[in-house]
């Protein structure tokens, strides 16, 4: 009874141990309770995402893991493993089947300049995370400072010495506070480069195209269009090139232009407007010439295929043109990037298909023009007793999955038949038809909504588009396109195979489509069965 007496005891005791451990983040086991966390260098060791820091501070020279053993106190900024990695990669080495990229950096790596990269982590003292302060300057034992920014939300920074906003440089504090018996741990996701290494390594601290475009305050809308547009991955790909970026002022002179709708880039909401903002994008980006990326003055290539940007002497540098009539100036000229050149500009350059879009935004919708068109007075009626106005009404700008009118970017074609067309359907219908309003059944309603939908095509086909051939309507019914022999011509066939029915006026161009005026009501079979009932 004695010896399980004893061992409940244990237990209990061991289990207090354990309640403690789980009130205190800074105690990981009940072990470290009794003998402590160890050296800086022991936790470092036990952390599973510092294995390449470790890995470091072994190969470098001056047996560093014996001096973050000693008394200390060190405060270590330790790089996680995918910090390594990022700089092995940066610096050209690549993982392979034998090897990661980070071993290969250490196995070239010469031991000295990786002491001192590895000292310039480590600041004398036991500094926790909350006693940083935004713009202390810490000295590392290395002797270089580090800069430490404390965000609005209260993430630790630190800035090496690359020092430029554009390329990112900071390194954030993501785990803070493990405690040593001679130190401090924090982890960070970038390895800190002092000058020296930078110097030695050749490391190319200019900002990429990317950096320049997110790390500059005045471009914040070009690095939210770049990602709302998704050419993020694009921009950053570039080899080398230049770019012309629209300030935050210039792109809301482009909301403003496009009219209340357009706020922010939040209203690039649908698939035709991302892709028109993405075309936008791609004007501003000019490839190198002749391998160069310098400017000459005359049209200039760009990533939007066909398309130009003219590049005009002002002065003693350089304005663009653009389809509009006014040019955009240089702000900022000649921003140096490691994959080429950025030019801060004035202006949103908008290649033709952007003036188009504005143009479209300012049309009439299919609606407006048939109930403006005298001579497609009877379709307006017959849309009205069908309910189906709101179909070819465009009064939105957003991308509802739900909504079924056509818009701008869910466009239609209607072949419109005239009151002459109409006039000659309610002849063939019999003396008890003479108007819209002799439709007055639910089975003449459907019917009416029937041979309505037959003349719509679910896209915008404009008469250079046509081609012969039979085409799904709407009604999920097929009309017939005919090519007229001798000619350019089209005429419409329908399910009669009889009489075609001739375009009188062509392309009539609205915000959400367009509209052919043909002499003919178009009949589905349901209308010719209709029609041989009544007989």
């Amino acid at each position: 009874m004695t010896k399980f007496k004893t061992i409940s005891i244990v237990f209990a005791f061991f289990a207090l141990l354990g309640l403690s451990s789980c009130e205190d983040d800074d105690i990981n086991s009940p072990g470290e309770a009794i003998v402590g966390p160890g050296t800086v260098f022991t936790r470092i060791s036990a952390i599973g995402n510092l294995t390449s820091l470790e890995a470091a501070l072994i190969a470098a020279t001056g047996d560093l893991p014996a001096t973050l053993e000693g008394a200390g106190p060190f405060t270590v900024f330790a790089p996680n493993d995918a910090a390594f990695t990022e700089l092995a990669e940066s610096l050209g080495f690549e993982a392979t089947d034998d090897i990661s990229a980070t071993d290969a950096l250490f196995a070239n790596a010469d031991a000295s300049l990786l002491a001192q990269i590895l000292t310039y982590h480590v600041v004398p003292g036991n500094i926790e995370a909350s006693s940083f302060s935004d713009g202390a300057t810490l000295t590392t034992v290395l002797g270089d400072d580090l800069s430490v920014i404390v965000t609005a939300d209260g993430d630790v920074q630190l800035l090496d010495a690359t020092k430029l906003s554009q390329t990112n440089p900071v390194s954030t504090v993501t785990q803070a506070n493990f405690f040593a018996d001679n130190g401090i741990v924090h982890i960070i996701d970038k390895v800190l480069l002092p000058q020296a290494a930078i110097d030695a390594l050749n490391f190319d601290t200019r900002p990429t195209i990317l950096e320049w475009a997110t790390g500059t305050e005045d471009l914040s809308i070009l690095a939210s269009a770049l990602e709302k547009a998704g050419l993020v991955d694009a921009i950053a790909g570039l080899d080398t090139a230049r770019v012309l970026a629209p300030n935050d002022q210039a792109f809301q002179d482009l909301l403003d232009a496009l009219g209340d709708d357009y706020s922010s880039l939040d209203d690039f909401d649908n698939e035709v407007e991302i892709a028109l903002l993405s075309n936008i994008l791609l004007y501003h980006v000019l490839p190198p010439a002749n391998a160069s990326t310098d400017l000459v003055v005359g049209p200039a290539a760009t990533l939007l295929t066909d398309n130009t940007v003219d590049v005009i002497a002002d002065g003693t540098g350089f304005a663009f043109g653009d389809a509009t009539a006014t040019t955009a100036s240089t702000i900022t000229a000649d921003r140096d990037a490691r994959n080429g050149v950025v030019d801060i500009i004035d202006k949103v350059l908008l290649p033709q298909a952007a003036l188009d879009f504005i143009t479209l935004l300012g049309s009439d919708d299919l609606a407006t023009i048939v109930s403006g068109a005298a001579q497609l007075s009877v379709l307006e009626e017959a849309l009205i007793a069908t309910d189906l106005v709101g179909a070819f009404t465009d009064a939105m700008n957003v991308q509802d999955t739900t909504a079924t009118n056509f818009t701008y970017f869910r466009p239609a074609t209607v072949f419109a038949p005239t009151d002459a067309a109409f006039a000659d359907l309610f002849d063939a219908l019999g003396a008890d038809y003479t108007s819209i309003a002799d439709f007055d059944t639910d089975e003449e309603i459907e019917l009416l909504s029937d041979i309505l939908l037959y003349h719509v095509l679910a896209s915008k086909v404009v008469s250079d588009d046509l081609e012969a051939g039979t085409v799904t309507t709407v009604s999920e019914r097929d009309i017939e396109i005919i090519s007229v022999i001798g000619s350019i011509n089209f005429v419409i066939g329908d399910e009669t195979n009889d009489i075609n029915a001739n375009i009188m006026t062509a392309d009539i161009l609205a915000r959400n489509g367009v509209a052919h005026i043909i002499d003919k009501v178009l009949l589905p079979k349901s209308a010719i069965d209709f029609i041989t009932a009544i007989e």
